[in-house]
């Protein structure tokens, strides 16, 4: 067998059509076809061509998974799921991801940061619950230990109260407490720490102590 034309597609100037004996056998990219030195003329056997259409196969598989991560970062989990909804063998999937952490564009230790670090900019909440959240996106117990640090919650807790309390106006200690308690908590804080928090942002509005006697949130008046 030998190739008899590598033309260009029309709407797609850098991919090429490739005939052998005068027939349509695949499409390739262009850098593919300069990888494997194509060139018309050249003798083929079957195999060759195998090999050729594994190869494109796994360029479109890493392009669509690049593409994938192109909107925000994503989890190895998240990453193995998108390519194995394309119901491809499992070794082909393991040699996307394998490429995709040799460019530095999958890490879980990346995500993971990036997770935490989103949320505590535009939705803070705790440790627990952004710990949750990266379990169902596949990340390891020991990364998020290594990136969830449970003693920032009351930071935390501080900076989800502030946007919330820009909506609480209220001259009333237990209103304001049994408006903003229930938010933090729904956020996963616990109630030491929404107590705690509660108390300096009401000062903070009034700059001054509540009195000793309005009480604290608790499972009661959740």
């Amino acid at each position: 067998m030998k190739i008899t034309a590598i033309d260009v597609q029309a709407r797609r100037p850098t991919r090429r059509n490739i005939e052998v004996d005068g027939r349509f056998v695949l499409g390739m990219d262009e850098a593919l076809v300069v990888e494997y030195g194509l060139l018309v003329g050249q003798e083929v056997t079957q195999a060759d061509m195998d090999t050729w259409r594994a190869a494109e196969e796994f360029r479109h598989l890493l392009e669509n998974a690049l593409n994938f991560l192109t909107f925000r970062p994503r989890s190895r989990a998240e990453v193995r799921r998108h390519v194995q909804g394309q119901r491809v063998p499992p070794e082909v999937v393991e040699r996307v991801l394998a490429k995709l952490e040799e460019m530095s564009v999958l890490n879980d230790q990346q995500f993971a940061s990036f997770w935490v670090e989103n949320r505590e900019e535009f939705n803070p909440r705790s440790s627990r619950a952004l710990g949750a959240e990266l379990r169902q996106r596949g990340v390891d117990r020991e990364t998020i230990e290594a990136t969830v640090a449970p003693e920032r919650d009351e930071e935390r807790a501080l900076a989800a109260g502030r946007k919330k309390m820009r909506s609480l106006s209220t001259a009333d200690y237990e209103t304001f407490r049994n408006r903003l308690g229930p938010f933090l908590l729904r956020r996963g804080f616990n109630y030491s720490v929404t107590n705690a928090v509660v108390r300096q942002l009401w000062e903070e509005l009034h700059q001054e102590h509540p009195p000793e006697d309005e009480g604290e949130f608790s499972e009661e008046n959740a």
